[in-house]
Formats: structure tokens, sequence, C-alpha cells
């Protein structure tokens, strides 16, 4: 019997600990957690995801350091296995050109694992 009270017990906390630390599970959650925050990086750039209403769509909006808008529509969202990110790639625009960043709970990271990746925080 304390056996199977203990197994119990093992299995709960499992679940609840895998609970907490998922992040992501639909992309609605990306949509929400992303919408009107915004993150910045020390070169000045910053990003957000929400609505542009330039152009009537929802997109990612690039803005750096002299105020000037990029925009990126047409977003697709990745979320990774275990909940803890999402990938996020847009279409310029202006030119057609790609952008893919990771979001995690309080970053992003375009350009994840190459030399030039950029890390952004949470405003």
């Amino acid at each position: 019997m304390k056996k199977i009270i203990l197994s119990i017990y093992l299995l709960l906390t499992i679940f609840t600990s895998n609970a907490q630390t998922k992040l992501f599970t639909k992309d609605d959650d990306v949509r929400v957690y992303m919408e009107n925050k915004w993150f910045s990086n020390p070169n000045g750039l910053k990003i957000n995801y929400g609505y542009i209403s330039e152009l009537n769509t929802y997109g990612i909006t690039v803005k750096n350091k002299h105020n000037a808008n990029f925009y990126y529509i047409n977003v697709n969202i990745n979320i990774s296995y275990d909940g803890t990110y999402a990938k996020l790639n847009g279409i310029s625009a202006l030119d057609g050109t790609d952008l893919r960043f990771r979001v995690y709970k309080g970053k992003l990271i375009v350009a994840y694992g190459e030399p030039e990746e950029l890390v952004f925080s949470e405003e």
C-alpha cells in the first residue's frame, strides 16, 4: 500500500513540474504572450509581435534606434516539443526577406546558434 501511494505521489510530482515548465502549448499561447510586449537589445533594436495598423494585419515589428519600423507578416509559429520556447518567422512586407527568432520566457533570440546571434530582453 505504501508503495502505491509513493508511486502516485511521484507521478503527480512529475506531471506537476512538467506543467509548470511549459510556457507554450498552442499558437494562441505564443500570440497572447508576445502581444503588446517589446523586446530590446543593447544596439537599440526593438521587436514586437502584434497588430500592425499600417498593414491591417498581425505581424512582427522591428524598430531600430532611429525609430524606423520594419514589418514582417505571414508569421509562422512552431512550438518546441517541451513547450519551453517557440520559433517564429515572418516575411518582410518590404522586400520578402525572412526574419526568424526563438522566444523564451522574458527573452527572444534572433539567429539562434549562429555567430551573429542577437539576444533581446523583455522591456
